[in-house]
């Protein structure tokens, strides 16, 4: 599971770097796409964080600095 964990990761900063720079292109070129690929670049990461978020939620792993609770008594 971390190593699919890893591959999703990875594929998501390639997919945010590369709304970044197109939307770096559509600025510079004045292309009328700009509007659109600065929507992306604000919702993408945010749908993909919900998206890792539920997946989270639904296989019912937590995380020792989230949610875990600690009792050192």
């Amino acid at each position: 599971m971390e190593k699919i964990r890893r591959i999703t990761a990875l594929i998501t900063v390639v997919v945010i770097i590369g709304l970044i720079i197109g939307t770096i292109i559509c600025a510079v070129t004045g292309s009328e796409y700009f509007f659109g690929m600065l929507f992306l670049m604000f919702v993408v990461p945010v749908v993909l964080w919900v998206f890792m978020w539920f997946t989270k939620l639904v296989s019912g792993e937590n995380s020792d600095d989230e949610t875990a609770v600690h009792d050192d008594k």
